[in-house]
């Protein structure tokens, strides 16, 4: 018997995130001494009656070997009247036969199949995991809808507060199926996911503690600090992407503190800055630079800069070949977040792309190249700079062997940054004299 994924995530969800639906599955378990490592071999051979089943689940809710006969009465009237009858319409419990509505069993269902269900069966009430079962009810209940998951992924994508009309434009865009795209994404459907967010989603995934969600500030992201990431079945089933992009976060950061080294997803390390105690309890930088080498790691690192402006975001490009379809989409949802955007190239196609792709913005034609970078020749030069804190020159260097390019960068943080100060002084006045593009179509000239 199979299923499609997604159906058996939401089969799974919404059978376990009721807590006494989780004890009669694993009262079920315990009494066929079936256990969680091996659910996968479950079968109806064993039916119980619910009276008995009833006793069985009060021990486990009132985490008491004896139970008083109201405590079992309680328990029995809720699951004949709510909790056997949602089992057995999931598929997961069944009646021994068609004219025995007293006793149940355990039915052959794919739910037992799944990996990260075995260990939550095993310990019902989360005994063994670093979160009270309150909290993990709220989780399980948060993460039944398909979208407050892709809430979740969509996040851990992200660095610090997201506006919810940018988060909703990228949970469209993840519903819509690999083939959409952000430049898909219409107004209409970003305004009735953002209220779908504020008002059902996003409270219950705050309640949760999965995100921090400030409705005045309309803002959002996600609680990286949760102990649910630290649940192993929780990130290997219900959190799924998420968890992996949070766990490699951490381990980047790690990284970064014992050794100044980070990996990039290419496998080719970076130098970072390392951290030192300044004595009274907080962090300064050693390095105020650091390097970046392989195409996957400078790639992450733009991502990471035009994904955090708030403001004000220019970049240089100054060849087509280093223009691709995932930065116009980047480009223009800042533009669409209200930031200034400007593009500078003397690549007529380039400036015409990127019209078309990111009408707000302002697209310049330097008028010299700047800080020895040769428009022209074997190496070009990149510059992506964000609200005058973040900076990242890169360099590609195609006469590498085999004709493989070459891909490097420097990058910094942080207004008092060496390279940022450097770009700020020679950029930064160019910039102010610029005014958001208007009816010149031919491109605003950029003394660089």
């Amino acid at each position: 018997m199979s299923s499609h994924p997604d159906t058996e995530m939401a089969t799974a969800l919404d059978v376990l995130a009721e807590p006494k639906r989780r004890y009669v599955l694993a009262a079920l378990l315990d009494r066929e001494g079936t256990s969680a490592g091996d659910a996968t071999s479950v079968s109806a051979s064993d039916p119980m009656s619910i009276a008995a089943l009833a006793t069985e689940v009060a021990t486990i809710e009132y985490n008491c070997p004896i139970v008083t006969d109201d405590q079992c009465e309680e328990v029995h009237v809720s699951l004949v009247h709510n909790h056997v009858p949602r089992l057995i319409d999931s598929g997961v419990l069944c009646h021994p036969t068609s004219d025995d509505a007293t006793r149940v069993a355990l039915a052959d269902h794919p739910l037992f199949a799944l990996d990260w269900v075995q260990p939550l069966l095993a310990d019902p009430t989360g005994e063994t995991v670093p979160v009270d079962e309150s909290t993990l009810n709220r989780t399980l209940t948060a993460l039944r809808n398909p979208r407050s998951r892709a809430v979740c992924a969509a996040l851990a994508r992200r660095r610090g507060s997201v506006a919810v009309a940018d988060l909703a434009a990228a949970v469209v865009a993840r519903e819509g199926g690999d083939g959409t795209q952000l430049v898909d994404v219409t107004e209409a459907e970003c305004r009735t996911v953002a209220t779908a967010l504020a008002h059902e989603h996003l409270p219950a995934l705050s309640e949760a503690g999965l995100v921090a969600y400030d409705d005045l500030a309309n803002g959002v992201e996600l609680a990286t600090d949760a102990p649910q990431w630290q649940v192993d079945w929780l990130a290997d089933g219900p959190l799924g992407e998420a968890a992996d992009l949070v766990r490699d976060a951490g381990d980047r950061q790690a990284d970064t503190a014992e050794t100044g080294t980070a990996i990039g997803e290419s496998g080719t390390a970076s130098t970072t800055p390392k951290m030192a105690g300044n004595g009274d309890g907080t962090d300064i930088r050693t390095d105020t630079c650091w390097t970046l080498q392989g195409r996957a790691n400078v790639l992450d690192r733009g991502r990471e800069i035009v994904d955090g402006a708030d403001e004000e975001l220019f970049v240089m490009v100054p060849t087509g070949e280093m223009i691709r379809p995932a930065c116009l989409e980047r480009w223009l949802a800042a533009a669409d977040r209200g930031v200034d955007v400007y593009v500078a190239s003397r690549s007529p196609r380039v400036r015409d792309t990127v019209r078309s792709a990111v009408p707000t913005a302002t697209v310049c034609e330097p008028q010299f190249d700047w800080l020895t970078f040769p428009m022209e020749g074997e190496r070009h030069g990149c510059v992506v700079f964000a609200d005058r804190e973040s900076a990242m020159l890169v360099t590609i260097d195609e006469s590498g062997p085999g004709g493989e390019p070459r891909v490097g960068a420097i990058t910094g943080d942080g207004r008092a940054n060496a390279l940022v100060s450097v770009v700020c002084d020679r950029l930064g006045p160019r910039l102010d004299r610029l005014t958001p593009i208007g009816d010149d179509r031919d491109g605003t000239p950029l003394p660089l």
